[in-house]
């Protein structure tokens, strides 16, 4: 190569200076976490009141003999810090519906949810705020179902 075209070699602390001198600005998108944390709890109570309007209420009208209690644990989800969140517990006769907040900083969605079964456990995640889907299947098969009582029933007839 001809010594004309070579550039000059510079520090790597030259380098870098130029380097950022030459880099567009970014703008910063901070996450507002305590609004964040407050969207999140906004959205279990939103998924609750409708597994209480399609899931209780059906067992009620089928004439199962149904309790349920919602209990206040604390959980720990970094940036956010230590904050209470609600497991909620349903029994109908002999079947017992579990569901316990995993947290909201998670890949791919604002939040998750643990559906227990008596044979199974469902993943729910936060597609978009107050927008529950069903995690089925995994890796390059894995689909997001909307959280609605068409797909519920099918939870339910493999699982009870």
């Amino acid at each position: 190569m001809d010594d004309k075209k070579k550039k000059h070699i510079k520090t790597f602390s030259e380098f870098l200076a130029d380097r950022k001198k030459s880099e567009p600005e970014k703008i910063e998108n901070k996450v507002d976490w305590y609004e964040r944390k407050t969207l999140w709890l906004k959205s279990i109570d939103n998924l609750y009141n409708t597994v209480d309007i399609i899931i209780v209420n059906n067992f009620r009208n089928a004439g199962f003999e149904v309790s349920s209690k919602k209990e206040k644990v604390r959980i720990f989800e970094e940036y956010i810090g230590a904050h209470d969140v609600e497991n909620y517990y349903i029994k109908a006769d002999n079947f017992e519906i579990k569901f316990f907040p995993v947290g909201t900083i998670i890949i791919g969605a604002y939040g998750r949810v643990n559906m227990v079964l008596t044979n199974d456990t469902v993943k729910l995640v936060l597609h978009n705020w107050n927008d529950w889907r069903i995690v089925s299947g995994i890796g390059s098969t894995m689909k997001l179902i909307v959280f609605n009582e068409e797909n519920i029933v099918k939870i339910f007839q493999e699982n009870l």
